[in-house]
């Protein structure tokens, strides 16, 4: 392959690319993250009279317009059939490997000792902020919390949900974690997903809005004996229930690839 510059008006997304539902999702915050900190993984091409076919990298691509390039680094490959460009295509979007977990951990550590706010590290990741908190250890939480954790005053999990319902208001996160241990662990889980959604209401409307009745859809998942060990080490190891990890693991995957709708 061969490594070059290319104009953006010279390129159009090939036709076999397997991407075709829900392109834009992602797009903005995506071209952010380059902003940021620049193109790490040039979309792939090859030459078609003088315009050039992309055949992988097409959000990369649409991204690289938003932010107003003129031009994108690419590798230029032979001309390749469709079938070829959608094996490519679709390796491409499932062949993507995870950190170690420990390895994750200390970059999220690090990067909040930098940025100082889940928000700004979950826009350069790519993530929610929700996943952010739920990865960052639990001995940068406010002095109060970890003094409720001493004294268990409040469980890791409980404390888990009051920091990712709080949002950087140290007020609202001790408030919540306060009342906890009189709500039920449904209300528990209500409480953050109501907070991802209105993160501007106080403690006190969360929790009242948390304990009334809503309409919830319980899935049931068989996994083998090596996963459920997985599930269960991750459980542990982010001081979450299991149930809160396998919930998390499913918004994220249907929020990266593209299935959840935009706002």
């Amino acid at each position: 392959m061969e490594y070059k510059e290319i104009p953006l008006d010279k390129i159009y997304v090939s036709k076999a690319n397997v991407r075709t539902r829900q392109i834009e999702t992602g797009v903005e915050e995506l071209a952010e993250n380059i902003r940021r900190i620049g193109l790490l993984h040039p979309p792939i091409v090859f030459k078609t009279g003088d315009k050039y076919e992309l055949i992988v990298g097409q959000r990369r691509y649409l991204a690289c317009k938003k932010l107003g390039w003129s031009k994108i680094p690419a590798l230029v490959t032979r001309p390749l059939d469709e079938a070829r460009i959608r094996v490519m295509s679709l390796s491409e979007g499932i062949h993507r490997r995870a950190l170690p977990h420990a390895d994750l951990i200390d970059a999220i550590e690090a990067l909040y000792m930098k940025y100082g706010t889940p928000k700004i590290i979950a826009q350069e990741l790519g993530v929610s902020e929700i996943t952010i908190r739920n990865w960052l250890p639990l001995s940068l939480a406010p002095d109060p919390i970890r003094q409720m954790i001493r004294e268990k005053k409040i469980k890791l999990t409980d404390a888990r949900r009051a920091l990712a319902a709080g949002g950087d208001d140290e007020e609202k996160i001790v408030e919540i974690a306060k009342y906890m241990a009189k709500m039920t662990v449904p209300e528990k889980r209500r409480l953050v997903d109501i907070a991802k959604e209105a993160p501007q209401e106080s403690a006190e409307n969360l929790i009242e809005e948390a304990k009334k009745p809503h309409v919830e859809t319980i899935l049931k998942i068989h996994l083998t004996p090596k996963y459920a060990k997985a599930l269960s080490g991750a459980s542990k190891d982010l001081g979450l229930d299991r149930e809160d990890v396998a919930k998390t693991a499913v918004i994220d995957w249907l929020s990266m690839r593209g299935f959840v709708p935009s706002e």
